[in-house]
Formats: C-alpha cells, sequence, structure tokens
C-alpha cells in the first residue's frame, strides 16, 4: 500500500496509475521493520531546516515511499499517553537500536525518563517532514520531554 505526504493510505487506484506514469516507485511496500530500509537522511538539530537536510542527502529520493521516524526522551509516566497521541497519527512505536541508546545515554535518567522511538510510512517532502517535527516537538513537550533526532529511511535504490 502506498502512502501520501500526510502518512494516510492511497486508496484510488487513478492516483496509483498516475504517480507509476510519474516514475515514482509506487510498487515497493514499505514496513517499518524492514531490515532492508536504510537511512537517508536524519538531524538533531532543532535549528536545521528539513529542505536543507534532505537538500544536502545525496541517497534521498523524493519520489520514494519513506519512513519517517523518531526518536524522543520522556518520562516513564507519560510514554503510554504519547503514543497513544502519536498512533492517531497511524505512527507505531519501534525498537530503539544498541546505538541510539549509547548515543543518547545522557538524556536517559533511570526509571524516570527513557528514549522511545516511533515511526510511520509515507512520501516525504520538506514541508511535511518539518510539520511532522513540529508535532512530536509539541506533543512531547507537552509531556514534559523533548525531540531528540527524526530520520528518513528508504529501500536502497
Amino acid at each position: 500500500m502506498q502512502f501520501d505526504l500526510n502518512g494516510r493510505p492511497v486508496r484510488d487506484p487513478m492516483l496509483r496509475r498516475v504517480v507509476a506514469r510519474l516514475g515514482r516507485r509506487s510498487s515497493v511496500e514499505l514496513t517499518l521493520g524492514d531490515p532492508d530500509l536504510v537511512p537517508v537522511a536524519e538531524s538533531s538539530d532543532d535549528a536545521a531546516a528539513s529542505s536543507a537536510v534532505l537538500d544536502a542527502s545525496p541517497g534521498f529520493d523524493a519520489a520514494a515511499q519513506s519512513v519517517l521516524w523518531h526518536l524522543v526522551v520522556l518520562p516513564s509516566r507519560h510514554v503510554d499517553r504519547v503514543l497513544e497521541l502519536v498512533g492517531q497519527d497511524r505512527y507505531q512505536r519501534v525498537e530503539v537500536s544498541a546505538d541510539e541508546l549509547a548515543r543518547f545515554a545522557w538524556a536517559e535518567r533511570a526509571g524516570e525518563t527513557g528514549l522511545v522511538a516511533f515511526a510511520r510510512v509515507q512520501t516525504v517532502d520538506a514541508l511535511h517532514v518539518a510539520q511532522e517535527r513540529s508535532r512530536v516537538a509539541g506533543v512531547t513537550a507537552r509531556h514534559d520531554g523533548a525531540a531528540l533526532l527524526w530520520r528518513v529511511l528508504q529501500a536502497p535504490r
């Protein structure tokens, strides 16, 4: 299934044909746990523009389906509520890798806060990445947390 810029399924067969004619890789079905996905863009800098990060990423294919992935730090008592809220936008919790645990170990306090990652499949452009970054930052801030990192993953070309 293909997903639009807002992470919603594209069900219109006519739209799929148009997208296919434009050269987009509509036949690639992505799943969040796909081990073949590779990071093509990422940033932990709140001040970095999404457009600048995506433009500077040579592996990023604007026409391909992507996984938009976020890493946040949250107090343990708010994790379920934040996952419920982002779940309304089709985000699903994904495992935090050992690399991220080591890289952001400073953000965790045993029993108090923890790293949480969630992602969804969607078409990615700079505007929608910026919007999603803002939503994630807002929901985590309202629950005493912080957004640490966002990443775009795609199937290798």
